[in-house]
């Protein structure tokens, strides 16, 4: 028997690709698609589910364009029979599984209309038969509706929570849009469904009415003006992380996909990319935003961390998910650490369980019952394996999602416990995750232009190594890139399993007079990582000596004119220039003395002169002639830090005449 209810659905044309790409950067998956590509799959094995309303007033559509170049691989199957193209089916495919989607490639699509799903199709509502098996592994409904009755409408989120445990597959379900405070009452207050709101917070949402009071939905919210279209992002991105939950290594039993898979949604879902975003101990979601908006490259980044298994002697990183079951009246503990010498991370943990739905038969009625866990969740500080001051508890008495949420998680050690108080075993997904922090450093904070040393910068990673990290950077200073140094990347991306990369800062050599330049390098600010905005990476180049002594003794406009600045220049016509006064360490604008000095050295003719600390790259030397015409090399006999002297090698008393001359080069 077929009931009537209503549907809601916005036609619309195919979504862009430009319009792809935008909501594809907004999830991280475009970033998850540069860093980790070569290992993402295409698409669960076992396929997907999407199921609609009609569109047009005939009904007679409700599938997408199956012969579009847009969903090549998918092999379609029409459970509800013939259908036209509806434009709506076919952006809410593009979303899915088409081929700019998160999961393309080949894989089984059912096609079902909502009519036809509720009743014969699936769910069976109101007859003395179970839901049909489903085989495929996600689930998407954009759209919403109602039955005759609430008692039905209750029916059917009882049916569809019992496919759910049965069977093991993911099913993603839009509300209703408008910024309204009633949910709908078919599919949007499920329990073991992921239901989906809008960032622009722009839809239905608040505490159910339906099927036990005052559980808080939308559950998540993604990036889009239409609920239709949000919801098949989740449901893609809950398609790419069950493909990889399949698959080796983690070879995640079917049955704990749904639970695993919200846990890791919710868990990653950012809050600062929402209006506002708030929740208490006694409600675990935000009333409007859920868990928060999206992020595919958080989830799968939580994914990758790695399965765990509650432990009183294993810490855990900041990172991780797990499946288990907690005993009547027991805990599970999870100890983990936020390594110290990092910034604070913003830090969420999320715990989903199913109720328990139960049916009987008698003649040709069903019933239908259910019971719900309840389950607890703690946030504590610890000290090695001892558990401190809880910081933060998720207690809801209705819900079947507990959720914790700390703006800033200082490093240091923490445990999550899990806190069952009802009487029965209960199977939970579970899943935290934390951001990695990025610090920077200068490690060889000098650069020189005289013989090309780099200087060099570090940018260090703390938290899961699992997956490369993609990490900003902001350069600034006073030197400029290419004219005074190799220009530097905007970005640096840390390879997976290392905590480190390092930035060259290679010097440019001219003979240009600048003094010394900075370059100044610090973490820019994004989604997927923390730093501290303040910190930065300082490399000095250090100008050549002689051209940093001309930047601090010439105007810009004399340094210009190798007549007044350059290093024969005289500018004080004292006879000395510009070079012997850098050297000697005299102030080139004003005329002096000669400071070289004739002596006898032992009966040698002889000269010293005070050398200039600063004068690093200039060569002593001093030269010796009988007639002013031939010069030959002096004999050295100081040449310190300070002093330089050197004679003749031909005593006084046994030449005429000899003169002696200082003679000083640089590179």
């Amino acid at each position: 028997m077929a009931f009537r209810f209503l549907t809601f659905a916005v036609v619309c044309c195919v979504v862009p690709a430009t319009l792809m790409a935008d909501w594809r950067v907004d999830i991280g998956f475009t970033r998850l698609q540069q860093l980790a590509y070569s290992e993402l799959p295409v698409a669960p094995s076992q396929g997907l589910t999407q199921s609609e309303a009609w569109e047009d007033v005939n009904l007679t559509n409700y599938a997408p364009d199956t012969a579009s170049a847009l969903f090549s691989g998918k092999t379609f199957t029409l459970k509800s029979g013939a259908s036209g193209i509806s434009s709506h089916a076919n952006s809410v495919a593009t979303n899915f599984y088409g081929n700019a989607s998160l999961i393309p490639g080949a894989t089984p699509v059912d096609l079902y209309q909502a009519d036809s799903w509720i009743n014969a199709g699936f769910l069976k509502i109101d007859t003395s038969s179970v839901p049909l098996t489903e085989a495929r592994a996600i689930q998407n409904h954009s759209w919403i509706g109602e039955l005759s009755t609430t008692a039905f409408d209750t029916e059917a989120s009882l049916r569809l929570d019992y496919a759910i445990e049965r069977d093991g597959f993911v099913c993603a379900v839009g509300e209703n849009n408008g910024n309204s405070t009633i949910l709908p009452r078919l599919m949007g207050q499920g329990y073991h469904t992921i239901s989906v709101g809008l960032t622009n917070g722009n839809h239905s949402a608040g505490f159910t009415t339906l099927d036990v009071a005052e559980r808080i939905k939308p559950d998540i919210v993604a990036p889009d003006g239409l609920t239709s279209y949000a919801t098949p992002m989740v449901a893609g991105t809950a398609g790419l992380l069950v493909a990889r939950l399949e698959a080796a290594p983690y070879h995640l039993a079917r049955a704990d996909m749904p639970r695993v898979v919200k846990a890791l949604l919710l868990a990653s879902a950012t809050k600062d990319t929402v209006a506002s975003w708030s929740n208490t101990s006694s409600r675990p979601l935000d009333l409007r935003y859920g868990a928060g908006s999206l992020n595919a490259w958080n989830a799968y980044s939580i994914l990758r961390s790695g399965n765990v298994t509650a432990s009183n002697i294993t810490q855990r990183g900041p990172c991780a998910w797990a499946a288990e079951e907690v005993g009547p009246s027991t805990t599970q503990t999870y100890f983990f650490n936020i390594p110290v010498g990092a910034p604070t991370t913003p830090f969420c943990a999320a715990l989903t369980w199913h109720r328990n739905v139960t049916t009987q038969k008698s003649g040709q009625t069903r019933t239908w019952s259910a019971s719900l866990a309840n389950l607890n969740l703690r946030l504590y500080q610890a000290n090695g394996f001892t558990l401190g001051t809880v910081l933060s508890e998720s207690l809801s008495a209705v819900d079947n999602v507990e959720l914790i949420y700390q703006p800033v998680l200082a490093p240091g050690d923490y445990a999550l416990v899990v806190d069952n108080t009802s009487g029965t075993n209960t199977r939970y997904g579970f899943a935290w995750h934390s951001l990695p922090a990025v610090t920077v450093q200068a490690v060889n904070p000098i650069a020189r232009e005289i013989d090309g040393q780099a200087g060099s910068i570090m940018i260090t990673r703390t938290g899961d190594t699992t997956l490369q990290l993609y990490v900003p950077l902001s350069i600034g200073g006073t030197a400029t890139p290419v004219t005074h140094y190799q220009a530097l990347p905007s970005s640096v991306t840390i390879p997976p399993g290392l905590t480190t990369v390092t930035l060259q800062i290679t010097p440019v050599s001219d003979q240009l007079a600048q003094g010394d330049r900075s370059v100044i390098v610090s973490i820019a600010a994004d989604f997927a990582l923390v730093r501290d905005p303040s910190q930065t990476g300082v490399v000095t180049i250090h100008d050549k000596p002689f051209d940093a002594w001309r930047f601090s003794n010439f105007t810009s406009d004399e340094l210009t004119h190798s007549t007044i600045s350059g290093e024969t220049a005289d500018p004080d016509a004292d006879t000395l220039a510009n070079l012997i006064e850098y050297a000697l360490g005299l102030p080139p604008k004003s005329a002096n003395s000669t400071p070289v000095v004739p002596i006898d050295l032992d009966g040698y003719l002889a000269l010293a002169a005070y050398k200039s600390a600063a004068a690093t790259d200039i060569t002593w030397g001093a030269e010796i002639s009988p007639d002013l015409t031939e010069w030959n090399p002096a004999v050295i006999t100081l040449n310190n830090a300070s002093t330089f002297e050197a004679r003749d090698n031909v005593l006084r008393n046994a030449a005429t005449q000899r003169f002696i001359r200082l003679k000083i080069t640089r590179p």
